[in-house]
């Protein structure tokens, strides 16, 4: 895969491929050599599962400086600042008020993964905080919220991206029209399982 320029990436971001995209460059390619003046300046606010994995693979790129993490339990944020400095030997900035990490002017896109119900606030203060946002699923947790998110990223410019990339792949929408299709049958019981170790038996 061709070297991503920071304006590139910025644009790719705006399709719901681009984080899958990111995952496979980070489980399948070396990290790649890019400018210092290239890199995207990154923030994660939400230091817990889902903001270590978004973090881990962003630094996997060789593209993004994670500059400062943001976490109301010290432990989780130490842990990922810790990750951060063991990666790129610089130690990112710690904040417990995600409002202080988004008056920096050098960061770029903030990564938001914390508990649901404080996406849309944090989502919507980064974009009139002129950052980019990748925001952990769900959106939100109401359509109100939602449509007030589309509302400043559009009303402020910013790029906002949604983790959901799994439901966009194309041998989810074939399940679907499997089941839908009657050929298993009435279906009358399902199980689900979780393959990852950070999740426990549904």
């Amino acid at each position: 895969m061709s070297s991503i320029s920071r304006r590139n990436f910025i644009g790719a971001s705006t399709t719901a491929a681009v984080g899958t995209a990111l995952t496979a460059v980070a489980a399948t390619a070396e990290e790649k050599k890019v400018s210092e003046n290239d890199k995207l300046n990154i923030a994660l606010i939400g230091c817990g599962g889902m903001g270590g994995g978004d973090l881990r693979d962003h630094l996997k790129t060789g593209e993004t400086n994670c500059v400062a993490v943001c976490d109301v339990d010290d432990s989780h944020a130490n842990e990922k600042a810790n990750q951060v400095e063991e990666h790129s030997g610089k130690r990112p900035d710690i904040y417990k008020d995600f409002r202080k990490v988004l008056d920096r002017d050098d960061i770029d896109t903030v990564i938001v993964a914390t508990p649901d119900h404080w996406h849309a606030l944090i989502a919507i203060s980064a974009c009139q905080a002129g950052k980019d946002v990748y925001c952990e699923k769900p959106l939100a947790t109401s359509i109100h919220e939602g449509r007030v998110m589309v509302d400043a990223a559009e009303k402020y410019g910013r790029i906002v991206q949604i983790g959901t990339q799994q439901r966009s792949a194309e041998h989810y929408g074939d399940a679907i029209d499997f089941v839908k299709s009657g050929k298993l049958g009435k279906i009358r019981l399902i199980k689900a399982w979780a393959y990852l170790d950070w999740k426990g038996e549904l």
